[in-house]
């Protein structure tokens, strides 16, 4: 944690020597040290240019010299190609209740290339649930380069079930 900055020593920076001298010398609070005084109140003068320096040395963002001339140069990385993926769709009425219904879909970048319409969960065990979505996985498998669901599992409210007659929305 740094050091608070001492008022006075402040206060006395934007003075003149001879008025810091008078003001806190031996004719008034005593305080003044030619030792350390001279170069406190150098640092207090500039030290909002050396903090400002600090923080562009920290954010790595330091302009060139003067004396030094840089050109840059914009490269541009090569872009992967665009990996199958496959996304778990669940239906459910908040994170922790049970599942409503379940879908897939596949895609490869920002294309759709396969929707597995839901099917209900109703009634189903949550054993049955996870071999259903392991059976789900192995049939995506064999038509595409699938091997796992992502990381990111959609939740929709079971308000936007798209199974037509859902007894829940009724």
């Amino acid at each position: 944690m740094p050091r608070r900055v001492n008022k006075k020593c402040l206060h006395c920076a934007n003075l003149s020597v001879e008025e810091a001298v008078e003001l806190h010398g031996a004719k008034g609070d005593n305080c003044w040290d030619p030792k350390t005084c001279h170069r406190r109140r150098s640092h207090y003068r500039k030290r909002d240019d050396i903090n400002a320096i600090r923080r562009r040395l920290r954010r790595g963002s330091v302009g060139p010299s003067l004396t030094e001339q840089t050109e840059a140069i914009e490269i541009i990385p090569p872009q992967p190609p665009a990996a199958i993926s496959a996304v778990l769709v669940l239906y459910r009425q908040h994170p922790n209740a049970p599942v409503h219904a379940v879908a897939a879909e596949v895609w490869k970048g920002n294309q759709k290339l396969a929707n597995v319409e839901p099917i209900h969960c109703m009634g189903m065990r949550a054993d049955k649930v996870t071999a259903y979505i392991k059976e789900l996985l192995t049939s995506l498998g064999q038509q595409f380069p699938v091997t796992r669901f992502e990381d990111v599992v959609k939740e929709i409210p079971v308000e936007q079930c798209p199974i037509a007659n859902c007894p829940l929305k009724i």
